[in-house]
C-alpha cells in the first residue's frame, strides 16, 4: 500500500496535493461568512410545497430556487458519485466499496484498527486533528486516473483548506447496518480529510415506531452545528432519510407515503432552524446528490437546488455553464460554495462556474421551477416512442426501398412517400414538446398526424415531383432552425430531438442531432440552388450562404458547437471545391485543412478573449488545452472516443447511419449504370452530396457524438439518392423532377 500512495502522489493531481504542506484548520474569521450546506439526498421538487415543507418553500420564494442536472462519470447517478462530482467541482465516481469514511477515533479496519490509524497504514502520513477521514482514497484515486478527466477529488474542500480555514462535516446516510457517509466527499481535502465534525452512530437515534428502524438525530445535529459554525467557514450537514425511506421496508401505500411526509417535515423544520441561526453574512445552500427513485421512474432526475444569503434573493439560479434559466450542474455548486467564501475555484480541476440569482420578485418562482422539470420529464418519456420510432421507422423505410429499387421496381411508386416522410421527421419534432399537451399519447398521436399531413401536402404542391418536395422541406427546416437561432434555440432546447439538460452533456446552443440536420439541409439546398441555375456567379452567394450557417452552427452566442467548428468549414470547403470544379488533389486537401485550422483557431481565439463567465465549451476547452498542453489535448480526445465507440455499440443511431451507407454503397453497384446515369444527370447535386459525406465522416471522427451527428446528416444523403433511385426503376405517376440545365459560363 505504501507503494502505491508513492506512485498515486507522483501520477495524480489530486494525490499530488497530498505530498505539499497544508495549511492548518483554523477558524473562520468572526466578521466572514460562512456557508451552510444542507445535503438532502433523493429530495425532489415536487417534494417543496408550503403545506409540507413550508421552511423550504420559504427557502425559494426568498432566496433563489434552481434545478440540478445531476451528472457524474456513470448513469445513473448515485449519491456518492453526486458527492463526489459535488466536492470535486468536476465530474467523478465511486468505485468498489465507495466512499469509506469514518471518525478518527472508530473502528474502520480488521484488527480493529482505528480509521486514524488505518488511514497512517494507507496513506503513508498521520491525519493529524482532523476528526474525519476517507481512509479508502488511495483506491478511488487509482480508479480515477484511468478516466478521462481532469477531475481532483476532494478540490473543493482542499481550497478552503489551504486558505487556513477550517471545513466540518455532520450526519450519516447509514442504514442496516452499512456504513454511508457521501458527503465526506464533498467536506473532505484531496487527502480525504475534514478537519471537524461527526459522521459516527452518534448523529443518529432509534425510530422503533418507524420503517426506517434508525433515523437522524436531528436535536444532536443541531446542537453540534451550533457549537461548530463558529469555527467553520464550511459546514456540510447530511440529511438522508429520504434515501433510507427508499431502501426501508415497503409498508401499505398510505403508511408508505405518510412516513416520507413525516421525513420531509423533520427536514423542513431542521432546515428552518439552520436559517434561524444564520448571519446576515452567511449562506445557506440546499442541495440534493441523487434523484429520488419515483421520480427517476418519470425520467426526472433534477434534483432542487436552494440558496440563500447575499446575492441570493427573490430569484432564480443560473450559471455560466449552463446559460438557462433555473438550471445550473451539480459541478457548479464547488464553484458557488467558493464564490460565497470570497475564493476563486481552480479552472484546471474545476469545470463548474458560480451559479447566479436572476431576480424574479413577485413571481412563483418555485411553481416555475416545477413545470420545468415535468415538461422536461415528459420530452425525456417521450425519446423512446418518438425518437426511438422514427429511427425504426427510418431503418424500416430503407430497407424497403432498396428492396423495391433492387427487386420490385413495380412497387417503388408506393414507397415513395414514405421515404419523403423522412425528411419531414426532424421539422415535425422541432416544435412539438413545446406545447403542453394532456397526455404522453398525445405527443405521439400529434407527431404521427403532422408527419402524415405534411407528406401529403408537400407531395401535393410538388405534384409528385417527390426530389423537389424534398429540397423544399429542407429549406423549410432550414429556415426553422435559423429563426430558432435568433429566439437561443428555444425550440430545439424543447424538442426530443434536442438535448437533456439532465443529463448535462448540453445545456444551450444546437445539439448533435440538429447539428446535423443544419448542416444537412444547408449542403443540400445550396446544392439545389447551383445545380438549378449552373451559373459561375451563383457559387458566390451559395458560398456566402454556407459560411453564415457556418456562423449560425458554431458561433459562441447562437450554435456553439465545438467541433462543428471543424465539421462544418470542412463540408463547406469539400463542397465549394467540388462546385468550382477543383480536382481534389493532395494539395486541395492541404488547403482545406489549413482552412479548417484557421476557422476553428480563429473561432476559438475569439471566445478564449470573452470574460470566462461568457465563454462557451468553445472557449473553455482551448483555454483547458492551452494550459494543459498536449496532455489536456489527448484527455478530450481520449473522452471523445470513448464516447463515441459506447455510442457505436448502444446507440440506435449507429445502426441508422450503418444502413444509410450500407443501402447507398450498394445502390452504387445495382441496379447497373443507374447511379452513373444519375450522376451525369445531376452533377451539382452530387457534388453536395460528396460534401455530406465530408461532414459526416470529419464529424464521426473529431466529435463527442460524432454517430449521433453522422446519422442525422446522413439522413440528407440516403433520402435523396432512394429517390432518385425509385423514380428511374419505378417510373413514379406525375412528371418527374426536371434535368438540370446545361452549364454556362
Amino acid at each position: 500500500m505504501l507503494v502505491l500512495a508513492a506512485v498515486l502522489l507522483g501520477l495524480c493531481p489530486g494525490a499530488q496535493a497530498l505530498a505539499q504542506p497544508a495549511a492548518a484548520a483554523g477558524t473562520a474569521p468572526a466578521d466572514a461568512g460562512r456557508v451552510y450546506l444542507l445535503v438532502v439526498d433523493k429530495l425532489s421538487i415536487t417534494d417543496l410545497n408550503p403545506a409540507v415543507t413550508p421552511q423550504l418553500a420559504a427557502l425559494a420564494r426568498d432566496g433563489a430556487v434552481g434545478l440540478a442536472s445531476n451528472r457524474s462519470l456513470r448513469t445513473p447517478t448515485g449519491s456518492e458519485d453526486g458527492c463526489l462530482t459535488i466536492g470535486a467541482g468536476n465530474l467523478a465516481r465511486s468505485y468498489g466499496k465507495g466512499i469509506v469514511a469514518c471518525n478518527r477515533d472508530e473502528v474502520a479496519g480488521p484488527g480493529h484498527q482505528t480509521a486514524a490509524q488505518l488511514y497512517r497504514a494507507l496513506m503513508g502520513a498521520g491525519a493529524g486533528d482532523d476528526a474525519v477521514l476517507a481512509t479508502n482514497l488511495p483506491d478511488l484515486l487509482a480508479r480515477l486516473e484511468k478516466e478521462h478527466v481532469t477531475t481532483v477529488m476532494g478540490s473543493l474542500g482542499e481550497l478552503v483548506r489551504r486558505q487556513g480555514l477550517a471545513v466540518g462535516v455532520l450526519g450519516n446516510g447509514d442504514a442496516a447496518g452499512e456504513k454511508k457517509r457521501a458527503a465526506v466527499a464533498i467536506a473532505m481535502d484531496a487527502g480525504g480529510r475534514v478537519a471537524l465534525g461527526d459522521v459516527g452512530p452518534a448523529t443518529l437515534r432509534p425510530a422503533p415506531e418507524s420503517v426506517l428502524g434508525e433515523e437522524t438525530d436531528y436535536d444532536y445535529l443541531r446542537s453540534r452545528a451550533a457549537e461548530l459554525a463558529p469555527r467553520c467557514a464550511l459546514l456540510v450537514i447530511e440529511l438522508s432519510d429520504l434515501a433510507r425511506w427508499e431502501t426501508a421496508p415497503l409498508a401499505l401505500p398510505e403508511l408508505q407515503a405518510a412516513e416520507r411526509q413525516r421525513i420531509l417535515r423533520n427536514i423542513d423544520r431542521f432546515a428552518g432552524q439552520v436559517r434561524r441561526q444564520m448571519r446576515p453574512q452567511d449562506t445557506l445552500l440546499v442541495v440534493s446528490p441523487s434523484a429520488a427513485a419515483e421520480q427517476l421512474k418519470n425520467k426526472n432526475s433534477f434534483t432542487p437546488v436552494l440558496a440563500f444569503g447575499p446575492g441570493y434573493r427573490q430569484g432564480f439560479l443560473t450559471s455560466a455553464a449552463t446559460r438557462r434559466d433555473y438550471v445550473i450542474a451539480s459541478t457548479d455548486i464547488a464553484p458557488t460554495v467558493l464564490k460565497a467564501l470570497g475564493l476563486a475555484p481552480n479552472p484546471a480541476a474545476m469545470i463548474g462556474q458560480a451559479a447566479t440569482c436572476v431576480p424574479a420578485p413577485g413571481r412563483d418562482t418555485l411553481a416555475e421551477a416545477r413545470e420545468l422539470a415535468l415538461a422536461r420529464a415528459t420530452a425525456n418519456r417521450l425519446t423512446v416512442p418518438l425518437v426511438t420510432g422514427y429511427v425504426s421507422y427510418e431503418i424500416i423505410v430503407i430497407i424497403l426501398a432498396w428492396l423495391c429499387i433492387q427487386f420490385f421496381p413495380r412497387f417503388g411508386r408506393r414507397v415513395l412517400p414514405l421515404v419523403l416522410s423522412l425528411a419531414v421527421g426532424p421539422l415535425v419534432l422541432l416544435p412539438l414538446s413545446f406545447p403542453r399537451l394532456p397526455a404522453d399519447w398525445v405527443y405521439v398521436a400529434a407527431a404521427i398526424a403532422a408527419t402524415a399531413a405534411l407528406t401529403w401536402l408537400f407531395t401535393a404542391v410538388f405534384r409528385r415531383r417527390y426530389l423537389s418536395a424534398f429540397v423544399a422541406i429542407s429549406a423549410l427546416t432550414l429556415v426553422a432552425l435559423n429563426l430558432d437561432a435568433l429566439q437561443g434555440f428555444a425550440l430545439v432546447k424543447t424538442s426530443v430531438l434536442g438535448y437533456d439538460p439532465m443529463t448535462g452533456a448540453r445545456y444551450y446552443g444546437l445539439g448533435n442531432e440538429y447539428t446535423g440536420v443544419l448542416l444537412g439541409c444547408a449542403l443540400v439546398v445550396s446544392a439545389a440552388v447551383a445545380e438549378r441555375f449552373r451559373q459561375r456567379w451563383v457559387l458566390l452567394p451559395v458560398g456566402a450562404f454556407l459560411v453564415l450557417q457556418a456562423v449560425v452552427l458554431g458561433a459562441p452566442g447562437l450554435g456553439a458547437q465545438s467541433d462543428g467548428v471543424i465539421t462544418a468549414p470542412a463540408a463547406i470547403l469539400v463542397t465549394m471545391a467540388l462546385m468550382a470544379d477543383v480536382r481534389i488533389r493532395p494539395r486541395t486537401l492541404l488547403l482545406i485543412g489549413l482552412g479548417v485550422l484557421a476557422a476553428a483557431t480563429g473561432l476559438a481565439l475569439y471566445d478564449m478573449s470573452r470574460p470566462p463567465e461568457l465563454q462557451s465549451h468553445i472557449g473553455r476547452a482551448a483555454s483547458q488545452i492551452a494550459q494543459g498542453g498536449w496532455q489536456e489535448a489527448a484527455t478530450i480526445i481520449g473522452r471523445k472516443v470513448e464516447v463515441n465507440l459506447k455510442l457505436v455499440r448502444y446507440s440506435i443511431w449507429g445502426r441508422v447511419l450503418v444502413v444509410i451507407l450500407v443501402a447507398v454503397a450498394a445502390l452504387v453497384w445495382r441496379p447497373v449504370g443507374i447511379m452513373a446515369r444519375l450522376q451525369a444527370r445531376h452533377p451539382v447535386l452530387f457534388k453536395g452530396f460528396a460534401g455530406i459525406v465530408a461532414a459526416a465522416l470529419v464529424g464521426l471522427i473529431i466529435n463527442d457524438s460524432g454517430i449521433v451527428a453522422a446519422a442525422t446528416i446522413s439522413i440528407y444523403l440516403g433520402v435523396p439518392i432512394l429517390i432518385l433511385m425509385l423514380n428511374e426503376t419505378a417510373g413514379a405517376q406525375g412528371p418527374a423532377d426536371p434535368p438540370s440545365p446545361p452549364e454556362r459560363a
